[in-house]
């Protein structure tokens, strides 16, 4: 495999955010950078699908192959593109930056998986910049705690002290939560954690001291084959005796062991870490990042591989809850409220307020933090809503199986094509003055587009821009 650029940094390492606005501060080596990064996108995304299409073959497992062929294409080298003097609306800057033109959107994939963090960051900010921090009563535990010190004994921390009341200030904190190993694949593992949070999420103390929160999972290959999970959390927070958080988290993890079948042979309390952030930055990239290393898939033995790439649809492994669930909630109503009252079709008699309190009373969060769809929404008499359910369209693994690994293949490739074209034409239009390039230089043809989007015009399709 020939690249032009060696990678000068693990892409773990850099900020999955930025569209290369974090190496601006160096101008002139911004766009080698950009190929290099892109590059090693590119690469990283081939060395998995080769795995992956070895162990499908092996197996004969027709829809990982299929798995296997759409990375593949999301990885592509001319899959990427270069662009310079894009124009950030907000600033009036600009900058350079790359991406992809189709996105394959599966957890395998290096660059899908840099899109989803980027468009979580972007989640975490709208939420922290825009949810209140509390000063408010609550229990206290402080005496408590010095007890615990010297006996050891964590019942003193509930039912044997005499708990106190304080009025205190939230304050934005890390939290990380950790597991121990399972002999077990990582889906199962993740199950497992996936358990112990939805156990402790629901616990009086966490909505009692951990009133917002954003989540995120993330794993590592450990030596002996098991998997490192952990659980990293930006929590608005009271502040709270460490071995507190361990000992509601251990009994959590304890139970979900026990539901499993797994035995919990640790004798003291779980790891948890608790601390105040004080450089926010950093503990959004903490939170806002991959789901695992970029080279830990090729440490995933065969079968275990195989059964991610089998998963239709993942849990959660980013989430709000709590109070900055309700701010998103809030924002997505006065967002859709203030359009609808500028529209024709709502009451201009309807003050925006009231058009808030409708849309809030007609959006069903139900589930939201467990991914899951409630069955039906709730009816609101100024809408004829009946189901949150949407008609479903079919999914390329139900394709797979209905026409075959071959036929499949031949209607994905012109579906990449056309989504890649679709892409151009869109970028083209959204940021008319930028210079567009593929990873070896080239400049895009222009033409092309142009006949493209008149083949567009005369067909009546809508761009969605």
């Amino acid at each position: 495999m020939t690249k032009n650029y060696k990678p000068e940094k693990k892409l773990a390492d850099l900020d999955l955010n930025s569209e290369l606005k974090q190496f601006d501060l160096i101008s002139a080596s911004k766009r080698r950078k950009a190929i290099s990064v892109a590059d090693y996108r590119s690469e990283r995304g081939e060395v998995v699908a080769a795995l992956l299409e070895k162990y499908a073959a092996d197996a004969g497992n027709d829809t990982c192959l299929a798995y296997a062929e759409r990375l593949r294409a999301c990885a592509d080298k001319n899959n990427f593109y270069l662009g310079d003097d894009f124009v950030d609306f907000k600033t009036g800057e600009t900058f350079s930056g790359f991406g992809t033109l189709f996105g394959c959107g599966l957890k395998l994939c290096q660059s899908c998986t840099a899109r989803a963090a980027s468009r979580n960051r972007a989640i975490a900010i709208r939420a922290i910049e825009n949810t209140e921090l509390l000063n408010r009563e609550h229990e206290c535990y402080f005496e408590a705690q010095k007890e615990y010190q010297t006996s050891g004994d964590p019942t003193l921390l509930f039912d044997k002290a005499e708990r106190k009341f304080i009025i205190e200030q939230e304050e934005l904190r890390a939290v990380t939560l950790t597991m121990p190993e399972v002999f077990a694949s990582v889906l199962l593992t993740l199950k497992i954690q996936r358990r112990a949070w939805d156990l402790f999420r629901k616990l009086k103390f966490t909505k009692t001291y951990l009133t917002s929160l954003i989540k995120s999972g993330e794993f590592t290959v450990r030596e002996n084959g098991t998997y490192h999970v952990h659980l990293h959390l930006l929590a608005a927070s009271f502040y709270l005796p460490g071995d507190l958080l361990k000992y509601y988290w251990t009994n959590c993890v304890r139970t979900a062991f026990d539901e499993f079948g797994f035995e919990f042979k640790i004798e003291n309390l779980l790891n948890a870490h608790f601390e105040r952030i004080y450089d926010i930055d950093g503990a959004l990239k903490e939170v806002c990042k991959y789901i695992t290393k970029t080279d830990s898939w090729e440490e995933i033995p065969a079968e275990h591989l195989l059964e991610i790439a089998e998963v239709k649809r993942w849990d959660r492994m980013f989430e709000a809850s709590g109070n900055f669930r309700k701010t998103l909630s809030r924002l997505k109503a006065e967002e859709t409220a203030a359009a609808a009252v500028l529209s024709s079709s709502v009451n201009k008699q309807e003050t925006l307020t009231e058009a808030v309190a409708r849309e809030l009373n007609y959006f069903n969060t139900d589930g939201i933090t467990d991914g899951e769809l409630s069955e039906t929404s709730e009816i609101h008499e100024d809408r004829k809503v009946i189901s949150t359910e949407k008609p479903k369209r079919q999914s390329w693994r139900d394709l797979v199986e209905e026409v075959g690994l071959e036929n499949y293949l031949e209607i994905f490739n012109r579906q990449v094509e056309y989504a890649q074209k679709i892409r151009k034409l869109r970028l083209v239009i959204k940021y008319p003055d930028a210079k567009f390039s593929d990873l070896a230089g080239n400049a895009w043809n222009l033409v092309e587009i142009e006949e493209f989007a008149q083949q567009l015009a005369l067909r009546g399709a809508d761009l969605g821009i």
